[in-house]
Order: C-alpha cells, then sequence, then structure tokens
C-alpha cells in the first residue's frame, strides 16, 4: 500500500465493483504508515488523509471485506484497520473471519470507534476476539503512531503465544475477572479512603512546594500504561519548572544503558533538577501521592507496572518487551519492590521484572506486593 500507483489501481477497481469506496495517498500525513478505514463520514476522510501516509476508504463491512481480500491478494496491507460505523455483530464477526483466516491480515491491529459502543458491546467484542482496541479515533491526534506499533506487536506476541498454551481458556477466563473485579474494587475502596485521609498532608506539600519556587505544584505529563493507552499522569512536583527541557542535556548522567533490545529508561542519581523538597519528597515517596486520582479514575492500579513516559514506552522494541504493557500501570509494582534502589540495575533487568508481573500477577500477589511495600517507601539513593 505504500505505491501511489498500486493504491490508485485499487481504487478505481473499487469505485467499479463497489461504488464508494475509495483510497487516497496525502501529501500533509504526519504518519509514515498506511491505513484501511470503514465507515462513511466525511470526517473521517479528512481526518486520516491529514495524519496518515496512504490508505483505503470503504463505507461499509461488506465493500471492506472485499476490498481487504484484494489488498492482501496484492500484498498491498494497511499498517491499520479503523472502524467508525454503527456495530452490526454478524458482520463484524464476518470481517474478523476473514482476516483470522488470513495469516497476513490477522496481524494487523483493528480499532473501533468507540462513540458506537456501550460497556457490554465493547466487552463483547474484545472477549471475543473481534477487535484489538476502542477509542475515540479522532481524538488520537498524538502518539497514535507509538500505540499502533505497540498494537502490531502484541498481535504479533498473542499469535505467536497461541502455539504455546494449552491452558483452558474458560477456567483462566473465569479466574481472570474475578482477579480483576476484587483488583478494581479494592482500588477505588482504598484510594478514594486515602485521598481523604490525606488531603490535610496534600495541603502541606503544596504549601511547602510553593514557598521553595514559583510554578505549578502538581506535575503532569503524558503517560501509557496497560495496552499502551495514554493518560495524564499526576505527581507532585519535584523539579525546577524547565527541567523536561534538560533532558539531553543530562543524558550523559543516565543510569540505565540502552540495551540490546533498544530499551530507553531515564534515571540520574543525583539530579540537578530536583528542588530540596522534591529531593524529600522523592526520597520518602510522597511526589507519588496524586496518582491515588490516577487509581480512582482508573487510568492505574495500586500495583502494577509504571507507566512510562511516551519517549521510554516507544524505545521498547523488542518482541517480548512489548508484554510488559499486558499489565495494569500502577503505583507500586514488582520492580519497586525488588530493585529500585539499585543503581546498577540495568534496563534488561527492570524489563524483565516487568514482564514477570505481567505474566503472574493476580490479586494474591498484589497483596504480598503491597505487603513489601512499605520497606521500599524510604530510598537510599537520590533518583
Amino acid at each position: 500500500m505504500s505505491s501511489k500507483s498500486n493504491l490508485l489501481t485499487l481504487s478505481h477497481e473499487s469505485t467499479q465493483l463497489l461504488g464508494n469506496s475509495f483510497a487516497i495517498e496525502s501529501a500533509l500525513h504526519t504518519s509514515p504508515l498506511s491505513f484501511f478505514f470503514i465507515g462513511n463520514k466525511h470526517k473521517g476522510i479528512q481526518y486520516f488523509e491529514t495524519h496518515f501516509k496512504s490508505g483505503v476508504f470503504a463505507t461499509c463491512f461488506d465493500k471492506g471485506i472485499s476490498l481487504i481480500f484484494k489488498a492482501s491478494l496484492n500484498k498491498q496491507l494497511p499498517d491499520v484497520i479503523f472502524i467508525d460505523t454503527p456495530l452490526d455483530r454478524q458482520k463484524m464477526k464476518a470481517f474478523a473471519f476473514v482476516l483470522k483466516s488470513n495469516p497476513l491480515l490477522s496481524k494487523i491491529p483493528v480499532i473501533y470507534n468507540d462513540t458506537h459502543l456501550d460497556a457490554d458491546m465493547v466487552y463483547d467484542l474484545v472477549s471475543n476476539d473481534l477487535i484489538d482496541e476502542t477509542t475515540d479515533i479522532y481524538y488520537w491526534n498524538k502518539n497514535f503512531e507509538n500505540k499502533l506499533i505497540f498494537l502490531k506487536k502484541l498481535k504479533k506476541y498473542q499469535i505467536k503465544s497461541l502455539h504455546k498454551t494449552s491452558v483452558n481458556h474458560s477456567q483462566s477466563s473465569v479466574w481472570q475477572s474475578i482477579n480483576s473485579f476484587l483488583k478494581r474494587a479494592f482500588d477505588i475502596v482504598v484510594s478514594a479512603m486515602f485521598l481523604l485521609i490525606l488531603l490535610p498532608l496534600f495541603a502541606g506539600i503544596a504549601i511547602a512546594i510553593r514557598l521553595e519556587s514559583n510554578g505549578p505544584v502538581f506535575y503532569n505529563s503524558l503517560r501509557a500504561g496497560r495496552s499502551f493507552k495514554v493518560f495524564k499522569f499526576f505527581k507532585f512536583r519535584t523539579m525546577e519548572v524547565d527541567a523536561d527541557k534538560r533532558i539531553d542535556q543530562l543524558a550523559h548522567l543516565n543510569q540505565y544503558e540502552k540495551d540490546s533490545s533498544g530499551a530507553r529508561f531515564m534515571k540520574i542519581c543525583d539530579d540537578p533538577r530536583v528542588t530540596k523538597i522534591g529531593k524529600f519528597l522523592r526520597n520518602t515517596s510522597l511526589d507519588e501521592l496524586p496518582q491515588l486520582l490516577n487509581v480512582l479514575i482508573g487510568d492505574m492500579s495500586l500495583v502494577g507496572n509504571r507507566p512510562l513516559p511516551i519517549y521510554e514506552a516507544a524505545s521498547l522494541t523488542g518482541d517480548e518487551a512489548v508484554e510488559r504493557f499486558m499489565a495494569p500501570a500502577g503505583i507500586t509494582g514488582l520492580w519497586q519492590v525488588e530493585k529500585r534502589s539499585n543503581q546498577k540495575m540495568s534496563a534488561e533487568e527492570r524489563i524483565h521484572l516487568d514482564i514477570e508481573y505481567a505474566r503472574h500477577h493476580n490479586f494474591i500477589y498484589d497483596m504480598f506486593i503491597l505487603a513489601k511495600t512499605p520497606m521500599a517507601l524510604i530510598q537510599k539513593t537520590n533518583v
């Protein structure tokens, strides 16, 4: 689908056979990726023409099936399939069957516009493996390329895993549902309780931060959590206001070395950007308290793998590393209680701990990690 002439040829054929489906290639694109879009909104045509290098449009599932089949025969495969049309489960199931029956098409992520779906519909589509993600696709202006890269890796990993596992999926699914319910209920109750109890402490910390330096009390940044979901992450500000602008200048102080998988984490001992009150907040982990709000609204859990800044998440290029994003994002986790203060820990070791948690996490395991967390809160190093 990278060739303009091929795209236009497919467009001409599809117009003759299928009516209103057509292809585009735009000079205004912001991503080198290509797409396949099922829907008839003019808004969608404009959006994807601007944000992607090339792609094919189909107005409905029937035309989409014919077009994607033609694309597979010509090996003109898109990087992602977007669906923006009211749900017809039978046609969606038929479309998914076409994708799964073709080894090439089965690797393409399928994203449904969630404005057409309620919670039950989303659960039905995801649990039956008919789609890979739901989102409001027209508000995907930031980081969508990283998300697509992640989803492609995830599909590759899942396909590979299917050939290795012989687990009873019905029993596993019930157990996972129970664990998910217990985990979410526990998160809501505990985070709400602590937010109320700690309000006076929040006020005291806010006053201390403002007395030391001008600027916002809270630091907000975009982080990638479970399934590479990007959300606004809350912390008390512990650095100077312009800290993010100086990150390249301090890259030589990074205690992590980029490993063979391409992973890149940033951790600086005695970071010169950290304020005096910020140093205290970090060493006592009090800077993490605002993340209780992330837990309450569902972006994070009390226990999980740390949500990563976008530049770190995008650097996890190894096929196995993508598995760490299959676990919930958390305030504390296996990495924190095992090796957080170890300055010599490699990026590979950290990823290994994240993957270990992703593979074995459950409610009982979470309680074990929470029990060990108090001992890990007081850091011995200034990181």
